[in-house]
């Protein structure tokens, strides 16, 4: 290192050195802690991260408003629907009701009552009609609760089916559960 007179002392050091002046007129020599000390005030402030973009929530995805079956032949004589799960896919249900059962109908013994019905969807997704499997029982609460399963049935709406280019009928099979505590 070499030292030059001027305004004030300078040093020139060899290359990649780094020069740290101590006060006018002493210069100290140059040791490792000086060196971090000096480079650690040369380095540039961390660039600031650009904020991550928000992205937007996604939507559920909107069940589709038609099921198009295979290119089935015409309903034979005596069947008025295709049959969902064999003939055509079981279309979704896009619109479902509550099932309001009368505070008479619940307490008791039964605590959830598992209730399957056939029911037949029409060309518009409503359901036309609907068929009780098994026996109905006649005591109560039995005929309160499936009324009010039976009300709450016809307000669901499902997909349209379609088949050969045009809305079709399915019959289908809908499990009903219903809490009575």
């Amino acid at each position: 290192m070499r030292l030059f007179p001027g305004r004030g002392w300078r040093a020139l050091a060899p290359a990649g050195a780094v020069i740290v002046s101590l006060g006018v007129g002493a210069i100290g020599p140059v040791g490792a802690a000086t060196r971090v000390a000096a480079k650690t005030a040369l380095r540039k402030a961390p660039a600031r991260k650009a904020p991550a973009r928000k992205t937007p929530a996604r939507k559920k995805p909107v069940p589709k408003k038609r099921v198009v079956g295979l290119d089935l032949p015409p309903l034979p004589p005596g069947r008025s629907c295709y049959r969902a799960g064999t003939e055509v896919p079981e279309p979704p249900v896009l619109k479902t009701a509550e099932i309001k059962v009368s505070d008479k109908a619940r307490g008791g013994a039964l605590k959830s009552v598992l209730l399957v019905y056939e029911v037949t969807v029409d060309k518009s997704g409503r359901i036309s009609e609907v068929k009780t499997l098994g026996e109905r029982p006649k005591e109560p609460p039995w005929p309160q609760i499936h009324e009010a399963a039976i009300a709450a049935l016809k307000q669901y709406k499902y997909a349209k089916t379609v088949v050969r280019g045009a809305a079709a009928p399915v019959c289908l099979m809908v499990s009903l559960n219903v809490d009575l505590r």
